[in-house]
């Protein structure tokens, strides 16, 4: 066996010799860069150099010479070094897009790349806000506002707001240039807006770092999180997240494989394929709920504490309404009239409903057998589930998760 896989790869004197250009690692572009390695330990050995920006620009044109077969763009390329680097010669892809790079006359335009796929991320921002009754909704974008992603994720955001039947949604103001530099200079102007909001408000953050600074000028004028105002980031950056106060909720998306998928593409044009440019997305899974989230916006303060308990609770499989009333301190009767006057659903419902967003959720993050899954969301009867999902998700749990899979592996239209 170990021979077959050795058979398979190169010798060590056709190692591709990879460079990644870039100035800084973040989050993002770290899970990325995790799911090329794997590629590359799992199809290569590939011999993989990191140049930083302060040190490869006068080293750009000796690195065809010295052997380098392929190259990993990574930063905010200008218009000079991006020529540069198409003019080496070698594959080349993408792993950043800012707006000027998204622009067809950019030296790297024609390049495979990485890109967020910005409308799944909006479109699961605003269901998980419905999903915990809030009836007002804000969002803060990017201090550039003509930041793409940003703007796709806010667009997004609010027409699937628009289509649940809530029409309006507070969005902050551009930034000024000084603001953009500076964000002390901007802060005051956070703070008012945000105290001028109605309450209890939901709001939507295009990325972890957007989100903590909305979080530090709810504290600095007072704001009480979540109840006032709930907070919702992208990204689940642990090291901005958990460092935030309150914790900040985050939305957890999937780069590594994005990054195994892209560095496949660099293989085959490393092995002299010829191939089309590709958009490989990276998508979101799930969202990761904190403490700037941990309430639920109905004005019964009894049944948003049951909500709470069925968030935290609906996996155990022997979770009853009966369970629910006991925690409220009402009857059943009481509780299931309440609940349904607050939410809109009954209990078992409301269970239900908690159980399939998170089976869903496992469905494209796990290679777990569904049976297993279903256990582990709280469902003891696989064909009762089956049903269910279909008649929620339109598919069956098979035909769902091969086309989350199709969709790692796919482009962007």
């Amino acid at each position: 066996m170990l021979c077959a896989i050795m058979s398979k790869r190169r010798k060590s004197s056709e190692s591709p010799h990879v460079v990644i250009l870039t100035s800084t690692i973040v989050k993002g572009l770290h899970d990325i860069l995790q799911g090329v390695l794997q590629y590359g330990q799992e199809h290569g050995p590939w011999r993989i150099y990191q140049q930083e920006r302060r040190r490869w620009m006068y080293q750009l044109k000796n690195m065809k010479q010295w052997g380098c077969t392929g190259v990993i763009a990574a930063d905010h390329h200008s218009v000079h070094e991006a020529k540069l680097i198409a003019d080496l010669g070698v594959p080349v892809i993408v792993l950043l897009q800012p707006q000027a790079m998204r622009h067809p006359s950019y030296p790297l335009f024609p390049y495979a790349c990485v890109l967020w796929d910005s409308v799944a991320i909006g479109r699961m921002a605003a269901r998980y806000f419905l999903d915990r009754h809030y009836t007002r909704f804000a969002f803060v974008g990017d201090t550039h506002s003509e930041t793409y992603w940003s703007r796709e994720r806010e667009q997004t955001f609010r027409k699937v707001l628009q289509e649940a039947g809530h029409h309006f949604c507070h969005v902050y103001g551009p930034c000024t240039a000084a603001e953009q530099l500076d964000w002390a200079v901007e802060r005051p102007r956070m703070e008012a807006w945000l105290k001028a909001l109605p309450q209890p408000i939901a709001l939507f953050a295009p990325n972890d770092r957007r989100g903590k600074q909305v979080l530090d000028a709810c504290m600095d004028a007072g704001l009480s999180v979540p109840d006032e105002v709930a907070v919702l980031g992208v990204d689940n950056d642990e090291w901005i997240c958990e460092a935030a106060v309150p914790t900040l909720s985050s939305i957890r998306c999937a780069p590594h494989q994005a990054g195994y998928q892209i560095a496949e593409h660099l293989d085959r044009l490393m092995r002299g394929e010829r191939l089309p440019k590709r958009e490989y997305l990276v998508f979101p899974t799930s969202v990761v709920t904190r403490q700037s989230t941990d309430w639920m916006a109905v004005e019964d303060q009894r049944m948003a504490r049951a909500l709470t308990h069925i968030q935290k609770n609906a996996m155990q499989p022997d979770l009853r309404v009966d369970d629910v009333a006991r925690i409220i301190g009402l009857s059943r009767r009481a509780t299931e009239i309440r609940f349904r006057n607050a939410t809109g659903r009954t209990i078992r419902e409301e269970i239900e409903h908690v159980r399939l967003e998170q089976l869903r959720a496992l469905l494209v993050e796990t290679d777990k057998k569904i049976g297993d899954l279903a256990l582990q969301c709280g469902f003891v009867c696989e064909t009762h589930l089956g049903r269910i999902f279909r008649k929620r998700f339109g598919t069956t749990m098979g035909q769902f998760r091969t086309a989350s899979r199709n969709r790692k592996c796919g482009s962007a239209p």
